[in-house]
């Protein structure tokens, strides 16, 4: 089939239909996505959220003293509940279909493929659907900021990183409660130190059971090259990237994300901490493509997302707020 033919037989009702006939994997695109880019490695999807989901954590303290008839006081237990939201969000993007079928005619003859109308519609259905999940990965998740008027995917729900600042301001985080830490700006020079004094100043139970240092690429490749610097000589020094933290016995991993690129915060968690919520089976969740105008068609798409941090615990949470470098303005 050449692009002229496609144009008669990749009609917009059989993209419509398309749409309807593939609703489920389509709805799920996104989240496919975030497969794929290594995002949902690193978080906990949690799916059947229809509008909000509180995790409630218990606080307290009880320790034995030696014996004595006094040996009593009041329970200072308390329930603390964190929240996570889902909002509904739309798109209704206009398009010209032909680069589109251009694009996937030419990689189909690249692969030695051929290719139906149906399944050309299939495909461009799959590749706008797959563009929401981008942005949900690229602009939302770490820092996505909620602004009900706002016109883009950043503006859906308030990312880990951006809950995280709010956390710090509001004094649930902090120096004090043991789930904060201020270090100065890192370089290729003093990463490796710097990274294991993060680690070293996690609460006991987070180094004993493990979890993963979240970290901006470039912090990252500060660390590899300050460690090749250091140990380019050494036995054991084997490769030169790294995937966990020197000094750690393997129990801190790294968790480097193209999307954390710019961020001041590190982070050291569990996976299960970093909560991205929603429901790919409710009414709200909807694709389809139409044809409104003369020579375009248009992409509808609707879904409910929504993050949250599940605990700011010291016990399972710590973050490291790296100073900005002299001069650079970052």
């Amino acid at each position: 089939m050449t692009p002229d033919e496609m144009v008669s037989k990749i009609t917009p009702e059989l993209l419509e239909e398309s749409c309807q006939q593939f609703q489920s994997e389509l709805i799920q695109m996104p989240i496919v996505t975030m497969q794929q880019s290594g995002t949902a490695q690193y978080i906990t999807i949690v799916p059947g959220v229809r509008n909000q989901l509180t995790w409630g954590e218990l606080d307290g303290d009880a320790q034995l003293a030696p014996w004595s008839d006094s040996n009593e006081d009041d329970d200072n237990s308390k329930i603390v509940g964190r929240t996570l939201v889902v909002y509904p969000g739309n798109c209704a993007k206009n398009f010209n279909p032909m680069p589109y079928f251009h694009s996937i005619y030419g990689q189909s003859i690249a692969l030695g493929q051929a290719m139906t109308a149906n399944t050309i519609a299939r495909k461009v259905a799959t590749m706008l659907s797959a563009k929401i999940g981008q942005h949900l990965d690229r602009d939302a998740i770490w820092f996505g900021k909620r602004d009900p008027k706002g016109k883009t995917t950043k503006d859906l729900f308030d990312g880990f990183d951006t809950i995280i600042l709010a956390g710090i301001t509001s004094g649930d985080i902090s120096v004090e409660k043991g789930n904060l830490l201020e270090v100065a700006a890192i370089n290729e020079t003093n990463a490796v130190d710097t990274l294991k004094k993060i680690w070293r100043a996690a609460d006991p139970s987070i180094k004993a059971n493990g979890a993963f240092m979240y970290l901006p690429p470039e912090i990252y490749d500060f660390y590899v090259d300050d460690y090749q610097t250091r140990h380019g000589n050494v036995p054991y020094n084997t490769s030169f990237d790294k995937d966990t933290l020197e000094g750690s016995r393997g129990k801190c991993k790294f968790a480097v994300l193209d999307n954390m690129a710019g961020s001041n915060l590190i982070k050291v968690t569990k996976k299960e901490n970093f909560l991205l919520g929603t429901d790919i089976n409710a009414q709200e969740n909807q694709v389809n493509i139409a044809k409104y105008k003369s020579w375009r068609l248009t992409f509808e798409y609707a879904g409910v997302y929504g993050a949250q941090v599940r605990t700011f615990s010291k016990q399972a949470f710590l973050t490291a707020r790296v100073a900005k470098a002299a001069g650079t303005g970052a």
